[in-house]
């Protein structure tokens, strides 16, 4: 099994009988994906999380569509499933759980070949210096709130947003996250291309017992088990 960082808040995780993406905005390496079981995943309908164009090309592969419940434009009814926050659904050997967001759409929970994934979307710590005192209130009380109905899971890889634009303050979910998850692995995403915010991220995280997996660029291979 590896995991590879596409682009934004996208990641590709294959073995050699699936490839589960997730918010992949960016046609991957098709070649890859041939004689494969797949499952496309997108959290929401944000352009910046999910591509109309991308899931039309994967509808000549085995594809099945995993969507977030705002996204009404689906390629393909009958392969698709649309999960609203606390759905569950099981495809194969493959278990899912819809879980909120503190945007649009859903977070997903995923167990799969004996590990345990977990997808934020858009769930994250939103504070933005806009903001004033009475909205940062309500952003970390959904966002706590949401990660609450999480707690007790075990998550082996935890995609979590650690956004460049929020400035000092694009750590909070990520930081909470380990504090109150404990996942093994933490792989920060929704960078919009700026991944010099990723550098040195493991000595500014609170890190504890968690594994940090960053991505320099696009396409990338983050994560490799080893045989």
């Amino acid at each position: 099994m590896y995991i590879e960082h596409l682009a934004h808040s996208g990641f590709l995780v294959a073995d050699d009988k699936f490839v589960l993406l997730f918010d992949c905005i960016e046609e991957p390496n098709l070649d890859i994906l041939k004689d494969k079981e797949i499952v496309f995943f997108s959290s929401h309908s944000h352009k910046d999380h999910y591509s109309p164009e991308v899931a039309r090309t994967l509808s000549a592969f085995h594809t099945v569509y995993v969507l977030g419940c705002d996204i009404t434009d689906s390629v393909s009814p009958s392969r698709t499933c649309t999960m609203k926050p606390y759905d569950e659904v099981t495809l194969g050997p493959i278990y899912i759980k819809a879980f909120g967001s503190t945007d649009r759409g859903v977070s997903f929970y995923i167990k799969f070949n004996g590990k345990s994934y977990f997808h934020s979307g858009d769930l994250n710590w939103w504070h933005w210096k806009r903001m004033n005192k009475e909205e940062l209130s309500t952003e970390e009380h959904d966002f706590k709130g949401e990660i609450e109905k999480i707690r007790g899971l075990e998550i082996d890889f935890a995609f979590v947003p650690v956004d460049p634009r929020l400035e000092e303050f694009g750590l909070l979910a990520a930081d909470y996250f380990i504090e109150t998850l404990f996942p093994k692995y933490l792989i920060p995403m929704h960078s919009f291309g700026d991944y010099s915010y990723y550098v040195g991220l493991d000595e500014r995280l609170s890190l504890k017992d968690t594994i940090l997996l960053t991505s320099a660029h696009k396409n990338q291979t983050i994560y490799k088990e080893q045989p």
